[in-house]
C-alpha cells in the first residue's frame, strides 16, 4: 500500500500541472464560496429579489411547508402527482434543512460522481473536471438544492454500473434518477433496451435513433395528443419554439427534433435579440444560460478536434439518445440538457480516436482494452 501519511505527501515533487490545477481548484472554491454568500444564499432566504438558482427557493418553500405541516394546496397538489420531479430535491431540503449544509452536500455528491466515473473508465479526469466546471450551471448546482446535481450522480453511477456490471448500482441509479427527473431514468431504460438482443437494429446506431425518431413522431400525438395541448396552451409563447411545439403534436417530431437539440444547448448563443434583455435580478435565465451554451459549445469543439463525436462511443450514444427524450419538452431549458451535456464532457475526456483507413483504433469503453472498431 502506497504511503499515505502528510510528510511523504509533502516531501512528494509534484509536476507544474498539478501544481496549476491545485491552485486552480483552490480559486474555483473560494469565488463559489464568495458567490454563495454574497448572492445565492441570500436569495435562497428571501433577502434579496435576484434569482439565480432556477426552481430552488420553491423547494425551499415546499419543504418548510411540509415540515411545519401547513395545508398548502398548492404544494400538496405538485407533489400528489406521479411520476414527479419535484420528489427528490424537495425530499433533500427537507431532510439536511440548513442551506449551508446543502451546498456542502452537493459538492460530496460532485466528488462521489467524479470517483464513480473514474472507476467507469480511464480518461483525463482534470480535462473532465474542468469542462464541468466551466458551466455555470454546475456551480449553481454545486451552491443550491437542485435536481442537476442529482442528474450527475445519477448518470455517473449509471456509467459504473455499466462497466462493473454491478446490478445494485444500476438499480440505485434508475429508482434516484425516476424520483428525481423520470426522464433520465426512461432514457437510461431504453439505452439499455436498444444495446441489448432485442433490438435486432443494435449494431446500426444511427438507424436505430432515426427509427426512434419516426416512432416517437407517430406514437406521441396518438398517446398523448390531449396533454400535449394542454401543455403546449400553457407553455406557448410563441416564436420558433411554438412552432416546433406545433410540428411534434401533428406528427412531425422527425423534423422538429434537431431545431429543438439546437435550440436548448444552444439557443442563448443564436437569440442576440435577447442579450438586451438580460438582468442581474434573474441571473437563473440570463448570463447562466448564455455560458451555459458556451461550455456546450467549447465541449463540442473539443470532441471534434479529438474525432471523438462518434456514434461508436457507448458515451456519445447515451447523450444523443438523451438529447432526443428530453428534447420531448415543450419548454426547452438548457439544464434539461445538463446530463448529455455531463455525458459529452466524458467522453472529451477520453484519448482521441486515431483514424487508420477506414478503421478507427480507439479505447474501449466497456472493456478498457485497446481494439480496433
Amino acid at each position: 500500500m502506497a504511503d499515505m501519511s502528510p510528510e511523504k505527501f509533502l516531501v512528494t515533487r509534484r509536476r507544474l500541472a498539478w501544481w496549476c490545477l491545485a491552485g486552480l481548484s483552490i480559486a474555483y472554491a473560494l469565488v463559489c464560496a464568495l458567490i454563495f454568500f454574497q448572492w445565492v444564499n441570500p436569495s435562497l432566504q428571501g433577502q434579496t429579489s435576484q434569482r439565480i438558482a432556477a426552481d430552488s427557493s420553491t423547494y425551499l418553500y415546499m419543504a418548510d411547508v411540509l415540515r411545519e405541516g401547513r395545508n398548502d394546496p398548492f404544494v400538496l397538489g405538485a407533489l400528489a402527482s406521479f411520476p414527479n420531479t419535484l420528489w427528490m430535491p424537495v425530499f433533500v431540503a427537507l431532510l439536511l434543512k440548513n442551506t449551508v449544509v446543502i451546498a456542502l452536500v452537493n459538492v460530496f455528491v460532485f466528488l462521489v460522481s467524479i470517483r464513480l466515473f473514474k472507476l467507469s473508465s480511464e480518461f483525463n479526469v482534470g480535462l473532465f473536471v474542468a469542462l464541468l466546471l466551466i458551466n455555470p450551471t454546475t456551480m449553481v448546482s454545486l451552491l443550491s438544492v437542485n435536481k442537476e446535481i442529482i442528474d450527475l450522480f445519477v448518470v455517473a453511477l449509471f456509467c459504473y454500473s455499466l462497466t462493473s456490471k454491478r446490478k445494485w448500482a444500476l438499480c440505485a441509479a434508475l429508482i434516484i434518477a425516476l424520483l428525481n427527473r423520470y426522464e433520465v431514468c426512461f432514457t437510461m431504460i431504453l439505452f439499455l433496451f436498444i444495446r441489448s438482443r432485442l433490438n435486432p437494429l443494435r449494431r446500426r446506431r444511427l438507424l436505430t435513433l432515426f427509427g426512434l425518431v419516426v416512432l416517437i413522431s407517430f406514437c406521441l400525438p396518438l398517446l398523448a395528443g390531449r396533454s400535449l395541448a394542454t401543455r403546449f396552451e400553457e407553455a406557448s409563447s410563441g416564436g420558433m419554439i411554438a412552432f416546433l411545439d406545433s410540428l411534434e403534436m401533428h406528427y412531425l417530431y422527425f423534423i422538429a427534433v434537431i431545431p429543438k437539440i439546437l435550440e436548448g444547448m444552444f439557443g442563448e448563443l443564436l437569440n442576440v435579440s435577447r442579450w438586451t434583455q438580460y438582468s442581474t435580478d434573474d441571473l437563473a435565465n440570463s448570463y447562466i444560460l448564455v455560458f451555459n451554451n458556451v461550455a456546450a459549445l467549447v465541449t463540442l469543439l473539443i470532441l471534434g478536434w479529438k474525432r471523438n463525436l462518434k456514434l461508436s462511443s457507448d458515451w456519445v450514444y447515451f447523450a444523443l439518445l438523451g438529447c432526443i427524450i428530453m428534447s420531448l419538452s415543450l419548454v426547452v431549458q438548457p439544464r434539461y440538457f445538463y446530463y448529455c451535456y455531463v455525458l459529452f464532457c466524458f467522453q472529451a475526456a477520453h484519448p482521441r480516436m486515431l483514424k487508420t483507413n477506414k478503421y478507427v483504433l480507439k479505447v474501449r469503453d466497456f472493456g478498457g482494452t485497446i481494439g480496433i472498431a
